[in-house]
């Protein structure tokens, strides 16, 4: 058996290594060109199978929980906190906020820069719903915790020319409809988990997604969780969108008052 293995392996294997390193010391830029290929194909199969098995094991932990009392888990009540990121101070508002009046979100809305709803679950690991505002908020489905697919492997954020990867706890957000990486939240997920906060404006995020695309974010960018992946959003594009729908409501506003 050992024989074998050696003839049709090791043998094999170390005649391609030596034909190809002759071959890259005749062609240094064709055999860097191939080294290169190799590598990313490497990656990016190393990526699809570590998410592939990463789903394997999540669904077997559910199959192995049969017994669990889905009754029992939908009791939980949500937590609710919110964040401002100027002050670095979250408020722990507790299960009760369905019953706060629509006046006092108006009032603290300038104090607000984003609302975290937390459920715990069966296995210990919380999800997190995210929100930018009440309003937001407020039209959302609050008991639809409809979770998608994992989407990054890697997430690391470049400040100072420091680069910590923060990718580990992402889990607990892939939710649709969640926005993440805005300013507020990287501050507010950076000290949770992290110990450590953004220091400058002109951090950048590298991302590595998935299907294995690479791209980066800037400060005036974050990403919408949608029911098939997400997307990346301008924060810019967000506020013209808000001021246009107020301009809007209060115009309404106001030719009801005048027909009245």
């Amino acid at each position: 058996m050992f024989s074998d293995l050696f003839n049709y392996f090791v043998i094999p294997t170390f005649i391609s290594i030596g034909a190809f390193g002759v071959y890259y010391l005749l062609n240094p830029e064709n055999g860097s060109t191939i080294l290169k290929n190799v590598a990313w194909e490497s990656v990016k199969l190393y990526s699809k199978a570590s998410i592939y098995f990463e789903n394997l094991a999540q669904t077997s932990e559910i199959t192995d929980d049969s017994d669990f009392e889905n009754d029992d888990f939908d009791e939980i009540k949500p937590l609710l906190s919110y964040y401002n990121y100027e002050k670095d101070l979250e408020v722990q508002m507790g299960y009760d906020y369905n019953n706060l009046p629509q006046e006092w979100w108006e009032d603290s809305e300038k104090n607000i820069d984003l609302i975290i709803i937390k459920k715990d679950t069966k296995d210990s690991k919380p999800m997190f719903k995210t929100f930018t505002n009440y309003k937001k908020l407020n039209s959302s489905d609050k008991q639809n915790w409809e979770t998608v697919e994992k989407q990054f492997v890697q997430v690391e954020l470049v400040q100072n020319e420091a680069c910590i990867d923060i990718h580990k706890h992402l889990d607990s957000f892939y939710i649709k409809g969640n926005t993440l990486f805005t300013p507020a939240f990287l501050n507010w997920y950076l000290k949770k988990w992290f110990n450590n906060v953004l220091t400058e404006d002109t951090y950048t995020l590298k991302i590595f997604d998935k299907d294995v695309n690479l791209f980066t974010l800037t400060p005036q960018q974050y990403i919408l969780i949608t029911d098939d992946g997400y997307k990346i959003k301008n924060i810019d594009e967000e506020s013209e969108s808000e001021e246009s729908e107020n301009d809007e409501e209060s115009a309404s506003e106001y030719e009801g008052a005048q027909d009245d």
